[in-house]
């Protein structure tokens, strides 16, 4: 069976205690792109790596994509999303996490160390329509 599509009304974008845009994703899909986000890892070096690539029509960059459209409609001036806007490519290092991973009222992180499962690393869209996620 194969899991439906995130779409933008299951996206919601707030702000951490320093202002930086924070995407909160249903548990399963943050759960899922978690564990691609860390599959296939590549290391470059300290606090450098990459997952594998997903190819233009997989859920995960279908997901990628309605991520990047929901935090450019509320942060148009989010870095790394311009040249999504204007070339189709980009990144957004913002934490992305699962709603109950996340502490809206505190506007930090809801236990840490037991919701890491639901901690998607960085979003990237490639030039040729790919993804991956990383640092």
């Amino acid at each position: 069976m194969t899991a439906a599509d995130l779409i933008a009304a299951q996206v919601t974008i707030t702000l951490d205690q320093w202002d930086r845009a924070v995407v909160l994703l249903p548990d399963d899909v943050a759960a899922r792109l978690a564990v691609s986000s860390r599959t296939g890892v590549k290391n470059y070096g300290y606090g450098h790596f990459e997952s594998r690539v997903f190819g233009v029509d997989t859920y995960e960059t279908r997901a990628i994509r309605t991520i990047f459209e929901a935090v450019l409609s509320m942060h148009p001036d989010d870095q790394g999303l311009a040249q999504y806007e204007r070339f189709g490519t980009g990144y957004f290092y913002g934490w992305t996490v699962g709603v109950s991973g996340w502490d809206s009222t505190a506007r930090t992180w809801r236990n840490y160390d037991a919701t890491k499962h639901l901690h998607v690393d960085g979003l990237h869209l490639e030039h040729d329509g790919r993804s991956h996620f990383g640092s």
